[in-house]
């Protein structure tokens, strides 16, 4: 029997060196600010896919998976309450399982990252329409950017075949993509993939993804962070695997993040056939900047 699958990123969670700085960077990226105070802040995009924002030396966090601000907890969604006993009765077999704060049910991977799992709280917004959109009517423009959905999260890890196989055996993952002796894509939704693991003889955040509508509004917002004193790291370009367009940044809440729009839709599991990539330059963008050196593993 297949087993119960997650639909998605619910919430991330941080631990940070400098809260202040942190706080700031999330609100000009475009994230939504619900709380702000002494011990953190947290912020959601427009579907209430929520980022918070912790000290990293707050004791109530799960342990980091490297040293330095990165994510500390990924929480997935789920459809029902049923979802989450099942999948609580399914991850008690061989692991910790315990019930955390507003009921999230807590584990941790083989990697060691703190995953939990939740009745998913976001309020769907499907994706942008590429159909043409300007008839009898003038282009939109936008003052910044908004993201409204979280679409993956990408970690580094040496365990990447266990992990990835954890995953999809106890938790429904299907596999999107592959990049030989580099890394695996794993979905659990209609996104190309919200779960990227990259081979690596160390643990820890690579990057986190928000979605934004279009290629204007990533040049909008890249232009607005700019301004403000964030760094561009690598783009504009368009990803080969996922077919999205990117823009990455350094992200002083942890390693980096990225504008996306226009990804691959996956809405029927049996039309998708999962494919091997050669690690090759041209396999990682049909167009834009060279991988900066900082990026490259």
């Amino acid at each position: 029997m297949k087993p119960v699958s997650p639909i998605g990123i619910d919430a991330v969670t941080y631990g940070v060196q400098d809260l202040g700085m942190g706080a700031r960077f999330l609100q000009e990226f475009g994230l939504r600010e619900l709380e702000r105070g002494h011990g953190g802040a947290t912020y959601c995009t427009a579907e209430g896919a929520a980022v918070h924002l912790r000290s990293a030396d707050d004791s109530t966090l799960p342990p980091a998976i490297e040293a330095r601000s990165t994510i500390r907890e990924v929480v997935w969604g789920v459809i029902s309450k049923t979802d989450l006993d099942t999948i609580g009765a399914e991850l008690s077999k061989d692991r910790e399982v315990w019930n955390g704060s507003d009921g999230k049910l807590c584990s941790v991977d083989p990697t060691g990252l703190a995953i939990s799992f939740q009745v998913s709280r976001r309020k769907e917004i499907p994706a942008p329409s590429l159909k043409p959109r300007r008839v009898d009517a003038r282009a939109k423009f936008y003052d910044r950017a908004e993201p409204d959905h979280i679409a993956h999260v990408v970690f580094c890890t040496p365990k990447v075949e266990e992990t990835a196989e954890f995953y999809m055996r106890r938790l429904g993952f299907l596999l999107s993509d592959t990049i030989t002796g580099f890394g695996v894509f794993l979905r659990c939704s209609s996104d190309h993939h919200n779960l990227f693991l990259i081979n690596h003889t160390r643990k820890g955040l690579n990057h986190l993804s928000f979605r934004l509508r279009d290629f204007d509004e990533i040049m909008t917002g890249k232009e607005f962070l700019e301004k403000r004193g964030w760094r561009p790291v690598w783009g504009p370009g368009r990803h080969v695997i996922g077919s999205n367009l990117f823009y990455y940044f350094a992200n002083p809440c942890g390693a980096y993040i990225e504008y996306y729009a226009d990804m691959d839709c996956i809405m029927s599991p049996e039309a998708w056939i999962a494919r091997e990539w050669a690690p090759t330059p041209e396999n990682f963008a049909a167009w834009g900047p060279p991988i900066p050196e900082e990026m490259q593993l």
